[in-house]
């Protein structure tokens, strides 16, 4: 059975969280958003997140070298890293820094959604 808990969703402007908006609320889940690499620290540093998902291409972070940083304030976090395009070079990148999940945006927010509902299940509360 699936955990209710709090879902972070970071990328630029707010379209992936307003998408997503309806299924957590549906599923019993918190969702809260930011758009920049320093709002997503300090909402790290202040709340209990269950799962990250967050754009690649994040304005002001550093793509694949922010994901020790996170690893560094909540280790056991699960990261969904989403990109727009399907990059095998950076998808391999991504993974070696230990994510839970590497989603192409065109394939589709139904897989994405499937990927929270297992992290949320895995995610330690």
């Amino acid at each position: 059975m699936e955990k209710c808990g709090t879902l972070l969703v970071a990328e630029r402007g707010y379209g992936l969280a307003t998408e997503l908006s309806t299924w957590a609320r549906e599923n019993g889940h918190r969702l809260l958003s930011v758009d920049n690499l320093k709002d997503l620290i300090i909402t790290l540093q202040k709340q209990k997140i269950n799962v990250l998902v967050m754009d690649i291409c994040l304005p002001d972070a550093m793509g694949a070298e922010a994901i020790p940083i996170i690893k560094g304030i909540c280790q056991k976090l699960p990261i969904i890293v989403t990109a727009e395009e399907n990059n095998p070079d950076l998808e391999s990148r991504v993974r070696q820094k230990g994510i839970f999940y590497y989603h192409v945006k065109s394939f589709g927010v139904d897989e994405l959604m499937l990927a929270i509902s297992n992290a949320m299940t895995r995610s330690s509360f």
